[in-house]
């Protein structure tokens, strides 16, 4: 928030130096001070300020990238206890009645579960579809 405000003023000081220089080149001749000027008070604050409030943007958009995997992380990880559970087995509604997820967030996990190759997904003969997880239906008991 703070580089985003600074970043602001910069861009608001550069812009406001550019107009006083373009309209003291109407009035006379461009010097080589002039153009000095136009680079140091003008165009040097809004550059500055624009990489400023980008870089505000961009750490911003990284914290909620960061937020969304943590998100998804914990998601996995709640289906794969229910599936322990319910003996590798699921279904969509079967994990939307016991997480907090709703029906689509459930599907996109499952789906991209199944693509990572975790998953088996199975149509019943009544047209259900069900997700195996292969690893927990198949295990061996330790002892063995």
């Amino acid at each position: 928030m703070i580089k985003t405000f600074f970043g602001g003023i910069l861009v608001a000081f550069g812009a406001f130096m550019l107009l006083g220089i373009s309209v003291n080149l109407s009035e006379a001749a461009m010097s080589i001070g002039d153009i000095v000027g136009a680079i140091f008070f003008g165009a040097g604050p809004i550059a500055g300020g624009g990489l400023m409030i980008r870089s505000h943007m961009k750490t911003k958009r990284l914290a909620l990238q960061a937020k969304e995997r943590d998100i998804y992380v914990q998601r996995e990880k709640d289906i794969i206890r229910l599936a322990q559970a319910g003996n590798g087995r699921l279904s969509i509604p079967e994990i939307v009645a016991d997480t907090s997820m709703s029906t689509d967030e459930a599907e996109d996990v499952m789906k991209e579960m199944t693509t990572k190759g975790y998953v088996d997904m199975q149509v019943t003969d009544s047209g259900v579809i069900v997700y195996e997880f292969y690893e927990i239906t198949h295990r061996k008991p330790l002892d063995e």
